[in-house]
C-alpha cells in the first residue's frame, strides 16, 4: 500500500534533467530521492497525526532500506547537499521511531558501511554540526532503553533483572560528554534573524538535539528517582499509567528501595537532582525551539491563556519530539510532589539536596521558590504542546498534562 502511495506520489514528474516539474518538493531535488523523503513525510505524519508508533516505524525503516538501495549511506565527499539530507534525516525518523517502540534500530551510526558525510548548513556563525550532535543523542537514548529493558522485565514478570551498575555508569559518563558538547554548540536566536532557512534549521537542530540528550539522562535516572510510580492516565512514550480498575495491585507492584538500590549505582537523591537538572534544561530547549519560520517563543507568549491551534493561524512546529516534554514534565511534577510533601510534613531536610543553599531559617522559602521554577518550567512546556495542538496525535499528552498541571496548582 505505501509502495502505490508513493509511486502514485512521485511517477511521472521528471523531465530530461532528472529534476521534477509541477508538484515537487523542491525544484533541485532529483527524482530518485522523493521515495525517501515521501516515506519520511509519512513516518512523521503517523506519530504526529495519528499517533500510531507501530505504523511510524514501519515506514521509517522503509525510508533506510529505500535509500540503502540507492546506496545513499555510502556516499563520498562528493555527495550533494540533497543526498546528504536525505540519507541523514531518514536515519533521524528511524533512530526515533526506534526509541518510541522500545526497539534496535535496522542500522546503527557506528556501522562500518555508513560513509555519507553529515550534511552541512549556509550560516555565518561557527558553531559545530548539530547533525552529529542530534545523532548522537538519539543513539544515547535507543542505548538507555536497551540497557533499562531488563529491569522493565523485572518489574513486570519478577524474574531477576540484569547487573546494571557498569553499563548505567558508563552510559551516564557518555550522555555527560554530549551534554556538555551541545552547550559548546553555541547557537543563539539572534543569529537565525539574518538568514531564515539555513540558520533556523541549524537552531531548531541544536535545540533538539539539547533536548534529546537530556531526555537520554532522564530515562537513565528516571527510574532510579522515582520507582516509576505513574501520574497519568494514558500511556505515553515509555512511561507508566494509572489503571484505576487496578490501582491496589498497581501501588503493591511498585519495586522496593532495597532493590533498586541493588541494581543501580545512583543514589535515589542524586538521581532526583540529576532528573532535577536535566528537565529544566529540556524545558529550555523546547522554549527556544523556532516554530513556523519565526523565532523562539517570548516570555510574553509564554502567558498568553490561549492558543491559537487552526490550520489558517498555524504557528507551531511539528510534535516530532514531544516524548522529551513528557519525560520532563513527569519529573518536574513527581517533584512537587515531593517538596509539598516534606513542607507538609515538616521534613524538608529530605530535600536539601534539591535546593540551592538551604539553611534552617530560609528552607521553606528555600523550598518553595524552587516549587514556583518547577511550575514556571511545567506551564512553559504546555505552552509548547499546546501551539502543536493542530495535530491530533498529542492530544492525550496535552489532556494529561494539563490534568496533573491543575491538580497541583489550582490558581
Amino acid at each position: 500500500m505505501a509502495e502505490k502511495e508513493i509511486e502514485d506520489f512521485t511517477g511521472g514528474w521528471a523531465n530530461s534533467d532528472g529534476l521534477v516539474e509541477g508538484r515537487d518538493f523542491h525544484p533541485q531535488l532529483p527524482t530518485q530521492l522523493h521515495p525517501i523523503l515521501a516515506l519520511i513525510v509519512l513516518s512523521v505524519y503517523d506519530l504526529c497525526q495519528r499517533g500510531n508508533k507501530s505504523r511510524m516505524r514501519m515506514r521509517a525503516n522503509q525510508a533506510i532500506t529505500t535509500a540503502m538501495d540507492y546506496s545513499l549511506h555510502q556516499l563520498d565527499e562528493n555527495a550533494t547537499e540533497a543526498q546528504r539530507r536525505a540519507w541523514w534525516s531518514a536515519v533521524i525518523v528511524m533512530y526515533h521511531s526506534s526509541a518510541n517502540n522500545d526497539s534496535s534500530p535496522i542500522i546503527s551510526i557506528s556501522d562500518p558501511r555508513i560513509t555519507t558525510p553529515y550534511p552541512r548548513f549556509d550560516i555565518q556563525s561557527k558553531v559545530s554540526e548539530p547533525w552529529s550532535l542530534l545523532l548522537k543523542a538519539q543513539d544515547a537514548i535507543v542505548s538507555v532503553c536497551a540497557v533499562m529493558r531488563p529491569l522493565t522485565a523485572k518489574s513486570q514478570n519478577g524474574s531477576p533483572a540484569l547487573d546494571l551498575r557498569e553499563q548505567a555508569c558508563r552510559l551516564d559518563r557518555h550522555i555527560l560528554s554530549l551534554a556538555a558538547d551541545c552547550d559548546h554548540c553555541h547557537l543563539e536566536s539572534g543569529a537565525a534573524e539574518n538568514d531564515q532557512a539555513e540558520n533556523l534549521a541549524a537552531l531548531s537542530l541544536w535545540r533538539t538535539a539539547c533536548a534529546m540528550t537530556h531526555t537520554a539522562r532522564v530515562k537513565l535516572h528516571r527510574y532510579r528517582a522515582f520507582s516509576d510510580i505513574p501520574i497519568f492516565l494514558e500511556k505515553h512514550c515509555d512511561l507508566t499509567f494509572l489503571k484505576l480498575d487496578a490501582f491496589p495491585s498497581q501501588t503493591a507492584s511498585l519495586p522496593a528501595q532495597s532493590d533498586l538500590e541493588s541494581i543501580f549505582p545512583f543514589t535515589q537523591t542524586e538521581s532526583s537532582i540529576v532528573c532535577l537538572k536535566s528537565s529544566l534544561a529540556i524545558s529550555r530547549a523546547l522554549v527556544g525551539l523556532p516554530h513556523s519560520g519565526l523565532l523562539p517563543l517570548r516570555t510574553a507568549e509564554l502567558d498568553e491563556p490561549r492558543i491559537n491551534s487552526n490550520a489558517a493561524g498555524y504557528t507551531g512546529s511539528l510534535p516530532f519530539f514531544k516524548c522529551a516534554a513528557m519525560q520532563a514534565s513527569y519529573v518536574l511534577y513527581m517533584l512537587v510532589h515531593r517538596l509539598r510533601a516534606a513542607l507538609s510534613s515538616k521534613r524538608l531536610l529530605v530535600c536539601y539536596p534539591l535546593l540551592n543553599h538551604p539553611e534552617p531559617v530560609t528552607e521553606v522559602q528555600d523550598a518553595k521558590r524552587l516549587i514556583e521554577e518547577l511550575r514556571n518550567g511545567a506551564h512553559s512546556m504546555i505552552v509548547c504542546m499546546k501551539r502543536d495542538l493542530i495535530f491530533e496525535g498529542i492530544g492525550g499528552m496535552i489532556r494529561d498534562l494539563d490534568a496533573a498541571y491543575f491538580s497541583l496548582f489550582l490558581d
